[in-house]
């Protein structure tokens, strides 16, 4: 599954390395793509082994904020 996430709080690409990195350490993620300068994050993933609450809460527990 792809999913998009509209991210607002990134302001570097230090942004983008710390959420890159830590989403990818997930099991059934496939492909992270983070971008500060669009405010989005795209990932590939399997959805029977992460669900989109988890990823979202991982991006906020980094100090971002999903937004709608």
């Amino acid at each position: 599954m792809k999913t998009e996430f509209r991210v607002s709080g990134m302001h570097c690409s230090g942004c983008e390395v710390l959420l890159k990195e830590e989403l990818q350490e997930f099991e059934g993620v496939d492909a992270v793509r983070v971008s500060y300068p669009e405010g989005i994050v795209e990932i590939v993933y399997d959805a029977d082994l992460l669900g989109k609450e988890v990823i979202a809460a991982v991006i906020g527990e980094h100090g971002f904020k999903v937004v709608s």
